[in-house]
């Protein structure tokens, strides 16, 4: 049987904003925008706040969690 083996590599931004970032990560019960704010305050969440806006830092957060579907997410790439 003739194996296929493909590689795909995935361009992903650097930052990702917090509602959008909520709305592709959790699936069911989602934390509130406000409790993601908060997260990223504390650190709890890597990101950044630029005037208002609040972004995840997905590199940081793809690369540094040890969440299991995170981690399926990585091995599909």
């Amino acid at each position: 049987m003739a194996r296929v083996i493909t590689q795909m590599t995935v361009q992903l931004p650097r930052l990702m904003e917090v509602g959008e970032y909520r709305k592709l990560r959790y699936a069911g019960g989602k934390p509130s925008l406000q409790q993601l704010k908060k997260w990223i305050e504390d650190g709890t969440v890597t990101g950044e706040i630029k005037g208002d806006m609040y972004f995840i830092d997905l590199q940081a957060e793809l690369t540094g969690s040890q969440d299991p579907l995170l981690a399926k997410m990585l091995a599909v790439a």
